[in-house]
């Protein structure tokens, strides 16, 4: 028997082991109702308190069950353990640095998911190890067959931390590890075992029969260090990097994956990257030829029989096929459903776009089938598509596509719907956002008016008291939206969803009142994009998002909308909130324009507040060329979830923003994740083109440092000068970067280029935005950058900026400038706009 040999990984992590396939079981329970305040949004007391009857009876089984020692078939990779009774095999588990072994992912009908992972522990002498295990879900540990730990929490998305002591003869241990949980939408289920005790001697290693133990290792490091020349491929070839470490053979490496929609559905692209001896490089050829969007491949290559994968990600969006946008509105929306119907996403917004545009009838029924299927199961995220049902069967009752039979099907799925959270129900939709709240409300009037005389099976209601119902619901919705706003600010992937059931209401109903509310509503829409968006692009401070979204700008839904009002932005392939707008009469407002694109030399401010008691004070600054965005003392020292508390875009590729991150995996799906959110929420404050970012993170944090997302291959310049980072866009934009800790460059792996680490849990971060217009060249802004006196320690700084005056501010202390501590909080929704001179 051949085995990997690994040190522990940071001195004291064991993360090497043969990890099972994941074992997936639905989960059912009694339907249930619950009753609690309607319209309890993010953000509020109570709103994410809720916890599932269904999850709650199955972790009081969980909790009491006793576990017995796992059945092997074969303790080798490509072995293979039972569970539940049903073979899954061993794999080597291939961590890439990552401390913690996840099944986290999004599951939209309540499933237990688990796993069983063994590893062995060489050990120079008899010892007792303590050791700290943290979980997500539950886990059960043995050493050489013996249990010695059982730790169940199973608190939904938290990890839980327990001392265990790993009792280790002298020679070869066998660790082994089974967790799970219960999964519902977003889901994280993990184990990390970190030593915190002698760990001298200690060595992993697993069993990989025959193989040649060295070449898998080396093939380890290529794959490891796979990535996209680029985030962002807009023309051309998608070419990749990954150095093949044969002599005389090719590396191969197969590529499977989509957009995040399609990979739900299993609608995958595959494709295979061969990299000759002495390469590092290799085409996929064409960027016309893979989907359009951000895209997430699982990337695999076979050593002598032995998979091992990793993860490849970037955003295809060929320029060429966009089209350009026409004169009127309503000739946009054409094309719109023109673009979605060839290259949308397969979901409804795609099989409504078809009934528009024209497209194959078996790629219409296929989709709509399909999303039958997944709204009848009660599936999380039904309401974003059961709201264009209501206008296939009024707007297209008579067209071949929408057969008989797919009429009394769509009728069914209407009429058996659960429509909120105080009718019966075992499922895992939520409820309690603010985007969810809008879209179960919009269903069930949308619903209640084309069947007013049935009965809803689920409600008993007819479909008139549905109606009433709904109204009652959106009366107090729009109430409180009108009066404080989006608590989840400026999101690119809810915002989406938010325009979604505006636009859907708009479209289609026929109680006046709500459609004067929806219209307004789609007015704020057009008002948050034009003040948060550059040349169409919307990439801004958010109270929620994700890497889809923050590598994603040229496709997004926000951007899309955008093209569709005014003509600027960019068609997509996602249609969240653009489908319904285009079947639907309503006109951007004109008077908005005026915020849309800034004269050069000119800035624009604004100042506003979002949310229950004053959630978020965002700040931004506009210029022709880049766009600075911040949430002010949001949440400071706070564990963070997936809030963006600052921003820069000089376009939809040039960016930099800073976090903590959430985790270290650089492709999990924790909240917050490695780009997305903040593990602990620094301070931040803005004033104009300036603004300060200031980290204390939580010491039992698992990740201890900070980084920039800076892609240098994106800008027209790049300079390091000390503890600065400089760029200058194509558009004549300008920023620095200054850190208080050394910014590391990541040079190996997929954030080579693009990402700039500072060790340690305290620093300072300051942002400073020009351009031609406020400093000349490139080499005078970044001589008057060097030149002002700079005094910083990890926790505070003094800056004398050549056109702003004195900064200062600290983990302590919000900004003041000039002595002056600026004020940020106590504006409304709709905020204060001024124009400065950019300076």
């Amino acid at each position: 028997m051949q085995y990997l040999t690994y040190a522990l990984q940071q001195g004291g992590i064991i993360n090497r082991f043969l990890v099972s396939e994941t074992h997936t079981q639905p989960v059912r329970g009694e339907a249930v109702v619950i009753q609690k305040e309607a319209n309890v949004w993010e953000g509020s007391v109570g709103a994410a308190t809720h916890v599932n009857p269904v999850r709650e009876t199955f972790v009081q089984q969980r909790r009491q069950a006793i576990e017995s020692y796992p059945t092997f078939i074969e303790k080798q990779a490509g072995g293979s353990v039972l569970i539940d009774g049903t073979a899954h095999q061993l794999s080597a588990r291939f961590p890439f640095n990552d401390p913690v072994l996840s099944l986290s992912g999004f599951y939209p009908n309540p499933t237990w998911i688990s796993a069983t992972a063994i590893t062995y522990l060489d050990s120079q002498k008899q010892r007792d190890v303590g050791c700290v295990l943290s979980v997500c879900g539950g886990a059960r540990i043995w050493v050489n067959e013996n249990l010695v730990a059982s730790f169940t929490p199973h608190l939904r998305n938290q990890m839980q931390q327990t001392h265990i002591v790993l009792p280790l003869k002298v020679g070869e241990n066998e660790v082994v590890v089974f967790w799970d949980e219960f999964a519902e939408r977003d889901s994280d289920c993990s184990f990390s075992l970190s030593l915190d005790s002698d760990c001298e001697g200690l060595v992993q290693k697993l069993p990989i029969g025959d193989r040649d133990a060295d070449l898998v290792k080396a093939v380890e490091t290529a794959l490891g260090d796979l990535s996209c020349r680029s985030n962002h491929v807009r023309k051309g070839e998608v070419e990749l990097f990954c150095p093949n470490p044969y002599e005389h053979q090719t590396l191969e490496i197969h590529l499977i994956g989509a957009t995040e929609e399609n990979f739900m559905v299993g609608d995958l692209y595959e494709t295979t990257a061969v990299i000759l001896p002495g390469k590092n490089t290799c085409s996929l050829g064409p960027c016309e030829k893979l989907p359009i969007g951000y895209l997430q491949f699982k990337a695999t290559a076979v050593v002598q029989g032995m998979s091992m994968s990793y993860h490849l990600a970037f955003e295809n969006f060929p320029l060429s096929l966009v089209p350009q946008a026409k004169a009127t509105m309503d000739e946009r929306k054409q094309q719109a459903f023109e673009v979605l119907a060839r290259y949308g996403e397969r979901n409804a917004n795609r099989a409504v776009a078809i009934l528009h545009a024209g497209g194959p009838r078996d790629e219409f029924e296929h989709i709509l089938r399909r999303q039958i299927t997944f709204i009848n199961k009660r599936s999380d995220c039904s309401d974003f598509y059961l709201s264009y049902f209501p206008h296939i069967l009024r707007t297209f009752s008579d067209h071949p596509y929408v057969t008989e039979d797919l009429k009394e099907e769509m009728k069914h799925c209407l009429l058996n719907f659960r429509y909120w959270h105080d009718e019966p129900g075992d499922d895992a939709m939520w409820f309690y956002s603010e985007n969810h709240a809008l879209m179960f409300h919009v269903c069930q009037l949308l619903a209640g008016e084309l069947y007013p005389d049935e009965v809803f099976t689920n409600s008993g209601m007819t479909g008139a008291r549905m109606q009433e119902k709904a109204v009652g619901l959106l009366r107090p919705w729009f109430e409180t939206f009108f009066a404080i706003g989006f608590t989840e600010w400026n999101s690119p992937p809810y915002l989406p969803i938010d325009a979604l059931g505006f636009a859907s209401l708009y479209a289609q109903t026929s109680n006046q009142e709500m459609k004067d509310l929806a219209r307004k509503a789609m007015d704020s829409i057009y008002y948050i994009l034009a003040i948060n968006s550059l040349d169409g692009i919307f990439c801004t401070t958010a109270g929620r998002t994700y890497p889809k979204e923050l590598f994603g700008n040229n496709s997004n839904c926000p951007s899309f909308i955008n093209w569709i009002g005014y003509g600027i932005g960019n068609t997509s392939h996602a249609g969240k909130g653009v489908t319904a707008l285009c079947f639907s009469d309503y006109q951007a407002p004109q008077e908005y324009r005026q915020f849309c694109q800034v004269p050069k030399g000119k800035a624009l401010i604004s100042q506003s507040t979002h949310g229950y008691n004053g959630h978020a004070d965002v700040y931004v600054c506009k210029t022709s060329c880049s766009l600075l965005s911040s949430a002010n003392n949001f949440r400071v020292g706070e564990r963070g979830f997936q809030e963006n508390p600052i921003h820069l875009i000089f376009s939809a590729t040039e960016q930099v923003w800073i976090n903590h991150p959430g985790e270290h995996n650089l492709f999990g799906h924790a909240r917050p994740s490695y780009w997305a959110g903040n593990g602990t929420l620094p301070r931040v404050n803005q004033y104009e083109n300036f603004a300060c970012v200031v980290f204390n993170n939580d010491p039992a944090h698992p990740v201890d440092f900070t980084h920039v997302y800076l892609p240098t291959m994106e800008f027209a310049s790049f300079e390091r000068r000390g503890n600065w980072l400089f760029a200058a866009s194509h558009n004549g934009g300008y920023v620095g970067v200054y850190c208080s800790q050394y910014l590391e460059p990541a040079g190996y792996g997929p954030n080579k280029e693009r990402e700039f680490i500072a060790a340690g849990r305290k620093a300072v971060y300051l942002l400073r935005v020009g351009s031609q217009c406020s400093f000349g060249s490139f080499a005078s802004f970044i001589k008057a950058m060097l030149d002002s006196d700079l005094s910083a320690t990890d926790q505070a700084f003094v800056f004398e900026d050549p056109s702003l005056g004195r900064l200062e501010g600290g983990w302590d202390a919000s900004l003041k400038v000039q002595g002056q501590t600026i004020k940020y909080n106590n504006f409304d929704p709709v905020g204060t706009n001024l124009w400065y001179v950019e300076r």
